[in-house]
């Protein structure tokens, strides 16, 4: 997520939230989860080895697509994060030589360098330790940032990882089950939606219906198609100066998903959210982010409450384009010990 406005504070993926009327968190406990006090992966025990072997029949036409975007140097940020990837020694190979058969021969390997927030930059998996409720002040409860399951930032929190609710713990399961996509682009006949432009559950109904699927079930993942990524495609045919102004443009706002959509997703139980935006949720103008209600309630009520993990910065064109609406979702998070999240390039067959 991101840092501005006055109100907001952003440490390791910390979030301050504003309670709305009637979803207050303060409120309504919502620890411990239906899986247990100790359940540590939250959504993901949704997909069941009945879900898993259902999600295999999905595979028709033996057609795949990955989902992820390039991970480049100049690709949009979030401010105040980084990605910088480097090959160490400045073109001469980074090991060796080695010995090989041979007077005129020898073996020599190349590495990379990258500094970057590895689970929150590009194509990027919101894990359970990403965002938190901050409390303070409240009868009965221990001021802290609180995660999913109860689980409090001063508790579980060190500076080489976080306990609990780390990223390792959902990569141990992965992600194999039913995908299907809301492509609102096309339902709307435009390249990309309007930024600010909330998916409402007409919307969603309206792309089912269009699309000729049924609508999500226990343990789905659904995957939301903007046209927002647009801004950001196509790297390698861009001036630097068109790339400055789109990437501006990309990160200024989005379109996302409604509220009444995230609770709708919630109820359903679903295992995974994701989109081709930075934030899930829709933002009209991100200088004015002091005036919203409530910042991140996707996130407040998807991962937080409820262990429902969120995919940011996904390419869903292919899917678009060959009419790929239900399919396999596959994908594990990398097992980054008390990591926030995770990069990837989930595969949907079909």
């Amino acid at each position: 997520m991101r840092t501005f406005g006055k109100k907001t504070v952003i440490v390791l993926g910390v979030f301050v939230a504003s309670a709305i009327a009637q979803n207050n968190p303060v409120d309504e406990k919502w620890w411990p989860s239906e899986f247990g006090a100790d359940d540590k992966v939250g959504a993901v025990n949704y997909i069941t080895p009945q879900k898993r072997v259902a999600a295999a029949m999905l595979v028709k036409k033996g057609m795949t697509a990955t989902l992820g975007m390039p991970y480049y140097n100049g690709m949009p940020l979030v401010p105040g994060r980084t990605f910088a990837m480097s090959i160490p020694g400045g073109g001469a190979p980074t090991h060796g030589p080695f010995n090989w058969p041979g007077a005129n021969y020898d073996m020599t390997f190349m590495d990379e360098l990258l500094t970057a927030e590895i689970g929150q930059v590009g194509t990027q998996w919101d894990g359970l330790a990403h965002p938190m409720i901050r409390v303070q002040g409240v009868e009965g409860w221990k001021d802290g940032n609180y995660f999913y399951n109860g689980h409090r930032l001063e508790d579980v929190g060190g500076p080489r990882g976080l306990n609990h609710v780390g990223t390792e713990h959902i990569a141990q399961a992965g992600f194999f089950t039913r995908g299907i996509l809301i492509d609102v682009a096309v339902l709307k006949g435009v390249k990309r939606l309007e930024k600010g432009y909330a998916i409402t559950m007409d919307d969603y109904k309206a792309a089912l219906k269009a699309q000729g699927i049924e609508g999500v079930g226990q343990g789905d993942v659904v995957l939301f198609r903007t046209g927002w990524n647009s801004l950001w495609k196509d790297y390698e045919n861009r001036t630097p100066e068109q790339m400055a102004a789109d990437h501006a443009e990309f990160n200024s706002g989005d379109p996302g998903v409604s509220k009444e959509m995230v609770d709708y997703l919630a109820a359903q139980k679903v295992s995974m959210v994701g989109s081709d935006t930075w934030g899930f949720e829709p933002y009209e103008d991100m200088s004015r982010l002091d005036e919203l209600e409530s910042f991140a309630y996707g996130h407040m009520n998807l991962v937080v409450r409820r262990g429902i993990t969120n995919f940011e910065n996904l390419d869903l064109d292919v899917l678009s384009q060959e009419k790929a609406y239900e399919f396999l979702f596959v994908w594990a998070p990398l097992k980054l010990v008390g990591a926030t999240g995770s990069p990837g390039n989930p595969t949907a067959a079909w």
